[in-house]
């Protein structure tokens, strides 16, 4: 369920902006916010090392792939995003709407909604997090790779394919949904294995519950692993990777115009 946030709360603020970004619309955004009187703590490129600042809010100018680099540069921090991208589905206003937005903002009219994170493990490696979705994709355009899935430590299938995406709910609505997924709700406590071009006559994407751990192993072949879009790692024939979901959230802001079936309906439909 999305809350309102305080506009109380919101004494400092931060900025990441896509490389390449147009000046005017920093200095739209800046102006508003100086206009309100609140401390810019500091404004970033995406990709940059991550600030020693604590902002209460984020302002992210870009489009997904920003906001998605973002979740890592200011972990559990709200984000809002204006759409500077192609497809936008996580950003909560508009470019026409800096200023508008900016007041809403500061009039109680931001709610904040959480996303459930995946949870990922590699051999015996840390937990590593992605808010949209864990890719598991072959190396090599023109072979296949066999990938027997396991759930809850029960063997369920093997494939042959392209590869797996696991996605949140949040993520159902990118590479996972162009794959045949479903879009599940932002709030639902599940998430989604979608295989990518099985070699089989029936398939299905599977919705898992909260506790399920999917355990994916490659049989015969090494493939690729990214996660959110990040450059991907090597994994090896062999090589084991278990998903779940994960009780570390994204905080994504949204204007009251903006809402997260309105989002849905103004970018797919």
């Amino acid at each position: 369920m999305a809350e309102r946030m305080d506009p109380r709360e919101v004494r400092c603020v931060g900025i990441v902006a896509k490389p390449g970004v147009s000046e005017g619309y920093l200095e739209r955004l800046v102006a508003a916010l100086e206009k309100r009187g609140v401390e810019i703590s500091e404004v970033r490129p995406a990709g940059e090392p991550d600030g020693k600042t604590d902002p209460d809010l984020v302002f992210v100018l870009g489009g997904d792939g920003t906001m998605l680099r973002a979740t890592r540069m200011f972990p559990g921090q709200v984000l809002l995003g204006i759409n500077l991208g192609k497809v936008g589905f996580m950003s909560g206003m508009l470019p026409d709407e800096i200023e508008a937005g900016v007041e809403k903002v500061f009039g109680g009219g931001l709610e904040v909604q959480q996303y459930r994170m995946l949870e990922v493990h590699v051999a015996s490696e840390g937990a590593r997090l992605a808010a949209n979705d864990a890719v598991l994709i072959k190396k090599r355009p023109h072979q296949l790779i066999s990938v027997d899935v396991r759930l809850g430590g029960e063997e369920l299938f093997a494939f042959r394919c392209d590869g797996f995406i696991a996605a949140t709910p949040l993520g159902s609505t990118a590479y996972a949904l162009s794959a045949g997924g479903p879009i599940i709700s932002g709030d639902a406590g599940c998430y989604v294995l979608v295989p990518i071009a099985p070699h089989a006559l029936v398939s299905r994407p599977l919705v898992l519950g909260e506790e399920q751990v999917a355990e994916l192993e490659l049989v015969g072949r090494e493939a690729l692993l990214s996660l959110d879009g990040e450059e991907p790692r090597e994994i090896p024939a062999g090589g084991r990777v278990e998903i779940k979901l994960s009780r570390e959230s994204v905080k994504i802001g949204r204007t009251e115009d903006w809402s997260w079936w309105r989002a849905v309906r103004r970018t797919f439909l």
